[in-house]
């Protein structure tokens, strides 16, 4: 009688009464059968085979693999164990022999077998895969789809991880000031890139405007050197948006999919990451490529110091419209929009009587009475998909911010329009914000940027003036009805990040409690990161359903 029929010999009367959570009829004992199968099922596993099912019947069970190929373990063999409606038994070794449950079996624990010179000790099956316990302490897990699913599940929520020193631990005081460090990311699942690990030297300071005055604060990065991070084009300036005021923390992000949608000329690139700062924790960020003219961002040929007359002074200009008005050179415009100069921050006085001159141009052609002519009304000065598409996501997200008063990029190149370049800043929007006028209201109904008025002198503001032109109704009309099968995945899009922060933010929400809230911010908690994703989704969706009603009935 060979080995493995002394094996079957030994315990099958045992494993006959181990039933627990994986109950199988054992079969009685045969000195003379052979222990058919067990070598098939490790050639199987040695081969890679990818188990598909396991299906019983009065003669045993036939496993079956993903490639069609399959291995019949008899009866009169051993019993491959069905646990896919209960719990595996727990197999342990005490004094040196197998326990499987409560049970001591009569085999020994003995590493220095082959795989093949083992014994089953334990063979069960559940919804994820199939497993292996041998007599020589491997424990063999088949691949599966269900199985390589979860894995790829449980690679896509390890996010990347930032790990910023200071020399010295100094602290991080200001918006001004840079402080001197390293910065080092690990992303070892590789999720955006075939860099696992990167480090680098850097200075950090504070950014941002309301958001710098919270408690979890933002910052901006910049590298000594270029370089790549977590797949985005090299470049030394980086942002870490806090994302404070959002509970969901993904607003930003879902935002940038909108705009990937629409198709701007730039949409900034963001990841989600976890960040520990002098080696404390400081919890989920959003890292981003920070606003600024680059090639790989806002790719302009901005004007020079000599460029002051004829073609030349025409272009490349980076404006921002910020009521804040922290830059160097700006100036309101006449119908109460803020400008600024990001680039060229200080324009020579020829540049900056050309530009402040063109949006003047601008608004008067579009409070005009030849507004609609598209040779000398508004459309002669303006890239007016982009305004558009501008339009389009500022009011689906009903941005507080999104009425032409904060945190918008206009550029203005040689011998071409004024163009919406790029989207920014969209922690307060889809719900997130609770101090809308009485009449816009702070639910998902109402239009917010194209009934807002800037300025009672001119009736209201530059989208106000846009829409009473019938041919650009028709044009949003268009618009919207050509990307709204696209906008109507963004739930889907919201469950995918939910999900891949799904370990992150339990992480983020112990350090920064989900019930704090920003007074002014004026939105209370809706306690638990679950109910705020499912709060986002909703507003979406409403807010989507009710644009695509009034949108095609304006």
């Amino acid at each position: 009688m060979n080995r493995h029929s002394l094996f079957i010999c030994r315990i099958l009367a045992v494993l006959s009464f181990i039933l627990g959570g994986c109950e199988e009829e054992q079969p009685a004992a045969d000195e003379t059968r052979p222990v058919a199968g067990f070598a098939e099922l490790i050639d199987a596993y040695e081969a890679g085979k990818s188990f598909s099912e396991a299906v019983h019947s009065a003669d045993g069970c036939l496993i079956r693999f993903t490639d069609g190929s399959s291995v019949s373990v008899p009866r009169t063999s051993f019993i491959v164990h069905d646990c896919t409606q209960t719990y595996a038994q727990e197999v342990t070794v005490a004094g040196g022999w197998w326990k499987v449950g409560e049970m001591n079996l009569p085999i020994r624990a003995d590493s220095s077998l082959s795989r093949k010179d083992s014994e089953p000790v334990y063979v069960y099956y559940d919804t994820r895969t199939l497993y292996m316990y041998l007599s020589n302490r491997e424990v063999l897990e088949f691949t599966s789809p269900a199985a390589e699913q979860e894995k790829e599940h449980a690679r896509r929520q390890n996010i990347p991880v930032v790990r910023i020193n200071t020399v010295g631990k100094a602290p991080i005081l200001d918006k001004k000031n840079y402080v001197d460090g390293t910065i080092s990311i690990s992303d070892p699942e590789k999720l955006y890139s075939d860099v696992g690990e990167f480090k680098a030297d850097m200075g950090i300071r504070g950014r941002g405007n309301s958001t710098w005055e919270w408690e979890k604060k933002p910052w901006k990065v910049k590298l000594d050197s270029k370089a790549s991070l977590l797949g985005m084009p090299a470049d030394k300036e980086w942002a870490l948006l806090a994302n404070y005021a959002d509970r969901t923390l993904m607003r930003n992000i879902v935002a940038m999919r909108l705009s990937d949608i629409c198709g701007f000329s730039w949409t900034p690139r963001m990841r989600s990451v976890e960040v520990y700062l002098n080696d404390e924790y400081q919890g989920v960020y959003t890292l981003c490529e920070h606003k600024k003219v680059s090639k790989d961002r806002v790719n302009i040929d901005v004007v020079g110091e000599g460029d002051n007359g004829g073609e030349a002074v025409t272009g490349a200009y980076y404006l921002e419209m910020e009521e804040n008005q922290d830059e160097t050179t700006c100036w309101w415009t006449a119908m109460g929009v803020p400008m600024m100069f990001s680039d060229p921050e200080v324009p020579t006085s020829e540049q900056y009587a050309y530009m402040t001159g063109y949006i003047d141009d601008f608004e008067k052609a579009l409070r005009g009475p030849g507004s609609a002519d598209p040779d000398v009304g508004y459309a002669a000065y303006i890239d007016v998909k982009s305004f558009i598409d501008y339009y389009i996501v500022q009011e689906l997200t009903k941005n507080v911010d999104g009425n032409l008063r904060k945190s918008s990029f206009i550029t203005k190149e040689q011998g071409k329009k004024m163009e919406m370049y790029h989207l920014w800043d969209f922690d307060l929007t889809l719900g997130n914000c609770g101090y809308f006028n009485g009449s816009v209201g702070n639910g998902p109904e109402n239009f917010w940027v194209k009934d807002y008025r800037s300025n009672s002198t001119y009736g209201g503001g530059w989208f106000w003036h846009l829409f009473k032109d019938p041919a650009f109704v028709k044009a949003v009309q268009t618009r919207w009805n050509e990307l709204m099968p696209q906008l109507e995945t963004i739930p889907q899009f919201i469950d995918d990040q939910a999900f891949a922060l799904d370990k992150a933010q339990i992480r983020n929400f112990e350090r920064w409690n989900i019930r704090n809230s920003v007074d002014w911010v004026k939105m209370p908690s809706r306690g638990s990161y679950e109910a705020e994703v499912r709060y986002l989704k909703e507003f979406y969706s409403k807010r989507l359903e009710w644009l695509d009603t009034a949108i095609n009935d304006l």
